[in-house]
Formats: C-alpha cells, sequence, structure tokens
C-alpha cells in the first residue's frame, strides 16, 4: 500500500517524516535539495506542489505514485477551498457596490483572523474569473479595508525576518514605517510648496517594490495578485498626487494621501506576511545585494551578517557561467558577445591573450585563434611594442584606466579604446580592448546638421 504525502506541506516537513523521499525528489526533478543549503531554505518555503510548478516538473502526483507514494493537496480540503471562497464573496459583494460597513459585520462574523496568502489568493481568484483588472484595483482600498483588524499580523502575529538587523525585508518595513511619517507631515502641511520633495521619497519607496518585489513574486512564486494589483495603485497613487499638486487641488490630494495610507497598511498586514511565508532566504540574499544599487534617503541600510557560503549559494547554479548580476550557458554568453558590433579583445594580467569576439561583419582587426595563450607583446611590430608596453605598464600602476584613440580605418572613423580591467577591490586584472566602427554615428549627425 502506498504511503500518503500531502504536497502541500512544505518540502522540509515532508521530509522530516520521511527521510527517504528527499532522493526520490531530486531523482523527479528537485535537484537543489541535493544542496543542504537550499533544503534549509527553500525547504522551508516551498511545497511539492509549487516547487513542481516552479522548476517545470510535469505529472508530480503520477511520479510520486510510481515511486510509492500516493500525493493528497490539502489545499483541495473542503474546508481551507470553503473559507476561500467566503472571502472571495465578501470581495465580490464590494466590488458590486455593497456597503462596506455591512460586508464586514458579515465577515467578523465567520473570521477573527485571516492570512495574507488568503487575502491575494481571493483578488487572484476574481482576476482569473474575469473581473478586470482596472475594477480590481479601482477597489484595492476598499478590499483591504475589509480586512483591518483581523490579519494575522495584526492579531499579534510577529514577523520574524524585521527582527533581522540587514534583513532586506526589515529595510521594506522600516522603509513603510517612515513613509507613513511623510505621509502624515504632508498631510499636515498639504499647501507647503514642499510637499513635492517629501512626497518623492514615497515615490522612491514605490519604484522599489515595483523594481524589485512584485515581479518576483509574480515569477517565481505564482503570486500575482501584489503585480497586478498594487504595483498598479502605486502608480495611480504616484500619478494623481503629481496631478493634484500641479492644480493645486487639495481636496484630491486628501484623497490620494488616504490611499497611499492605506497601502502602507496593505504593505504590513499583507505584502510583507506573504514575503515572509513563501520568499527563500536564497532570493532575500538576492534582495539585499539588489538593494546597493538604491538610494539610502528614507532609511540606512544595515549590514546583514551573511556567512560565506550564503553569499555563493545565491546565485549558483549548475552549467551555467554564474555572475553578481545573473548567471548565463556558455553558448548564451558566447552568443551574446558576438551579437556586438564592437570586436572586443581581451589580455589578462600576466599579458597574454585571452579572449577574442567573432562579430558577423567584416572584422577591422584580424584577430587569428593562433594568437591566443601568446604574449599580447607578440601581436605587434617593435615599432609599436613599446607603446603597448607603457600603456599597460601605467594600467598596472593605477596612473591610467582608460585610452581612446579615433582613427580613420578604410575611409571610416573607429574608437579604439583600451580599458584597465580592475575587480570590485581595484586589483588589476587585465585589459580590455573595444573596436567600434562610428559610421552609424557620423551618418546620424550629418543627417540632422549636427556635425560643423
Amino acid at each position: 500500500m502506498n504511503k500518503k504525502i500531502d504536497i502541500n506541506k512544505t518540502i522540509s516537513e515532508i521530509i522530516k517524516d520521511n527521510p527517504e523521499i528527499k532522493d526520490k525528489l531530486i531523482e523527479i526533478g528537485f535537484k537543489g535539495l541535493s544542496n543542504p543549503l537550499m533544503l534549509k531554505t527553500m525547504g522551508r518555503k516551498m511545497s511539492i506542489r509549487r516547487g513542481a510548478s516552479m522548476l517545470g516538473i510535469d505529472n508530480v502526483e503520477k511520479k510520486l505514485k510510481d515511486l510509492g507514494y500516493d500525493a493528497i493537496d490539502s489545499y483541495n480540503d473542503k474546508e481551507l477551498s470553503d473559507r476561500r471562497s467566503l472571502i472571495k464573496s465578501y470581495v465580490e459583494r464590494l466590488s458590486n457596490g455593497e456597503d462596506l460597513e455591512s460586508v464586514r459585520k458579515d465577515f467578523r462574523e465567520n473570521f477573527s483572523n485571516v492570512s495574507s496568502s488568503e487575502i491575494m489568493d481571493a483578488e487572484e481568484a476574481l482576476l482569473a474569473e474575469g473581473l478586470p483588472r482596472e475594477e480590481v484595483q479601482r477597489l484595492c482600498d476598499v478590499h483591504s479595508s475589509l480586512f483591518h483588524g483581523v490579519t494575522e499580523t495584526e492579531n499579534d502575529k510577529d514577523l520574524e525576518l524585521i527582527k533581522v538587523k540587514g534583513h532586506p525585508l526589515r529595510f521594506f518595513y522600516e522603509e513603510n514605517q517612515e513613509v507613513k511619517k511623510i505621509i502624515e507631515k504632508i498631510k499636515e502641511n498639504i499647501e507647503d510648496e514642499d510637499k513635492n520633495k517629501e512626497f518623492i521619497k514615497v515615490k522612491k519607496h514605490y519604484r522599489k517594490k515595483g523594481d524589485l518585489i512584485y515581479p518576483l513574486l509574480k515569477e517565481k512564486y505564482n503570486k500575482p495578485g501584489p503585480s497586478e494589483v498594487m504595483w498598479a495603485v502605486d502608480i495611480e497613487i504616484s500619478n494623481n498626487f503629481k496631478k493634484a499638486s500641479k492644480k493645486k487641488d487639495f481636496d484630491e490630494l486628501e484623497k490620494v494621501l488616504e490611499r497611499a495610507e492605506e497601502m502602507t497598511y496593505k504593505e504590513d498586514n499583507i505584502l510583507y506576511p506573504l514575503m515572509e511565508d513563501i520568499i527563500s532566504k536564497e532570493d532575500f540574499i538576492g534582495l539585499y545585494f539588489d538593494l546597493s544599487d538604491y538610494e539610502n534617503d528614507i532609511v540606512q541600510r544595515e549590514i546583514w551578517d551573511l556567512t560565506e557560503e550564503s553569499k555563493k549559494e545565491s546565485n549558483k547554479k549548475e552549467g551555467y557561467v554564474n555572475l553578481s548580476k545573473g548567471r548565463l550557458k556558455v553558448e548564451e554568453l558566447e552568443a551574446m558577445l558576438d551579437t556586438f558590433e564592437i570586436e572586443i579583445t581581451f589580455v589578462d594580467k600576466n599579458d597574454i591573450n585571452s579572449y577574442y569576439n567573432d562579430i558577423k561583419d567584416e572584422k577591422t582587426f584580424k584577430r587569428p585563434s593562433t594568437s591566443l595563450g601568446r604574449s599580447v607583446y607578440s601581436c605587434h611590430p617593435p615599432q609599436v611594442e613599446f607603446v603597448v608596453r607603457n600603456l599597460i605598464k601605467e594600467f598596472k600602476e593605477g596612473k591610467k584606466d582608460k585610452f581612446q584613440i579615433i582613427k580613420n580605418i578604410k575611409g571610416s572613423d573607429h574608437a579604439i579604446t583600451y580599458y584597465a580591467v580592475r575587480d570590485k577591490e581595484g586589483n588589476y586584472q587585465g585589459v580590455l580592448e573595444t573596436v567600434q566602427d562610428l559610421s552609424f554615428y557620423t551618418d546620424y549627425l550629418r543627417t540632422w546638421n549636427k556635425l560643423k
């Protein structure tokens, strides 16, 4: 008789109860589980059902059955399903124009506590059933006001990750607390001309959410609700504030600021609990490093004490060239570099020719593959060799970082540029040479009479 497992439970829970299943899950496609860090982070957040969807593992229930397990899915449990349907029905009633207090009264008779995931599921179900996205966005503030006082975080469920110094969820949470103060300050001085400068900080907070949080939840965790609804409302708030401020329509400004206040509630009680529940440590590490590209003018970003193993594993994937800002297969990387209309040469720190790209058009300078692995100086005639040696010497000594010349070759101007390549610590790694035909630019300038 096959053993029953609940594919809606986290992978960690399932492996704890059934240690032997770990190798079998790896066998059917959950390869990341062979990494203890992935099991400890992703495994604690991800169910087999959601993981299979993310990894593109088809027929996971049949595959488990073949391995001796009968899959059950508590997501479809009648009690939980009825609860989701009931929440959706209340949101539908609001969408149909029913009075908020009337719906809230019925809601509170049935619910003393509701999770962020359930709220998202309700909005996503409405979208899936054909309710126009614009309608869900328009009523987003009304929907969220239905849940005031009954969300997990309002009922003494602490967000654990906001207590971790430097954690990106803590950063977003603390920024949101400052946004509340900024909104309150603008409301108190609504006719002050400086309100626009203050609101820029709110817009920057929205931009970080739009760049970093919403797409991640939608694409990796199959939670499109925030992207479909909250993101659009953020943009509406920003645009409407600008319009009302320009017109000096203070009544409209009050309404916009009320929507902005409602968004701070949604972040604290819906968005952040959802993030804590489903985002893996690996992806939080990615968010942490991505935040370094943004200004710290709302709250100061703290250092997150990560182990070296965590830093390395956050971006590592077998079979790829793993980079600090992504990963590429070797064939993808080579195809990308060959697509440039720029000839590229890289000479390593030991002055050895290491790489040439292979552009599709006719090359300005021929680069024979037999010269790879040889000294760069061997490729230059005696009259030029000393110039090359001197330039590389200045690069190595830090006296120069770049040298550029414009040269006419076969009737066309070409930009030939030499860059000193240094790592993040400033250590010299080699020389990058680029050769670019400038015909496109000179033709453009002539066409528009911009050449003197």
